[in-house]
């Protein structure tokens, strides 16, 4: 299994992206300690000094801990590997750092999916971190439909075995890596359909080809089950004859 690699100046981008953003939480919490200091600073009350070196207190360890985070992110980035001492920064990243910063992003209308690239990209990491060995029966692919010729009468979403392989799509050739490896594979339509399957299936882990955004929703919510993302191809836009690099599945 492997992760997409994609160009360097959309890299450098997502990096950037996640930068800028995270800082922008770090700054709302050194404002809150500027406002914070001010009032302790200035009123004399016995019980309001104390309310508030707590929460001065909170906000300094907050932003301690938010910075290792963002550090972390940043060394993983760079050296393309989760070292034992990252691990914790790196999943506090996930759960709280990327999602906030994807939220701001959405908020001043930038480009999320360099950020949600970024967020399936340290995930991968973190879960090849373990350098666990799976057996093959016991690892889920999730296919979308769209990577299916938008042109064929074959259903391949009950059985991707039903593929007839004629090579007008990368369902053929996913199909020979199945076969080949032993996983199970599924085509499915959409994210209801995917947790049934591995709700049904449960996997030990999940390979999973989609969007960015149906990636980093994905993987936000199947929880223990780790996930390996790669990120689909869109030559002729979103949820239509799709593609992705097969090479990197059968890794």
């Amino acid at each position: 299994m492997g992760i997409i690699w994609m160009k360097v100046k959309y890299l450098d981008k997502r990096i950037t992206n996640f930068l800028t953003f995270s800082f922008l939480l770090l700054l709302v919490f050194a404002l809150a300690i500027a406002v914070f200091t001010y009032v302790y600073n200035y009123f004399t009350i016995d019980s309001y000094d104390q309310v508030l070196l707590i929460f001065i207190i909170f906000a300094v360890i907050t932003i301690i801990i938010i910075t290792y985070a963002i550090l972390a992110v940043f060394l993983a980035y760079r050296k393309r590997s989760v070292s034992a001492f990252m691990l914790l920064p790196v999943r506090l990243a996930l759960k709280i750092v990327i999602p906030f910063t994807i939220f701001i992003t959405g908020l001043l209308k930038k480009d999320k999916d360099a950020i949600r690239s970024l967020f399936i990209d340290m995930n991968n990491l973190l879960v090849q971190s373990g350098e666990k060995h799976y057996k093959p029966d016991r690892i889920l692919m999730l296919l979308p439909h769209c990577l299916q010729d938008s042109k064929c009468n074959h259903k391949i979403t009950g059985d991707i075995a039903n593929c007839r392989e004629c090579g007008k799509c990368t369902i053929g050739p996913i199909l020979g890596i199945v076969r080949e490896k032993g996983v199970k594979a599924v085509v499915v339509t959409g994210g209801t359909a995917a947790r049934n399957i591995i709700i049904r299936e449960k996997p030990d882990v999940i390979l999973s080809v989609a969007c960015e955004r149906d990636l980093a929703g994905g993987i936000a919510d199947v929880g223990g089950i780790p996930v390996i993302g790669v990120v689909n191809e869109r030559p002729n836009g979103p949820c239509k004859d799709t593609c992705v690099n097969v090479r990197l599945l059968g890794e």
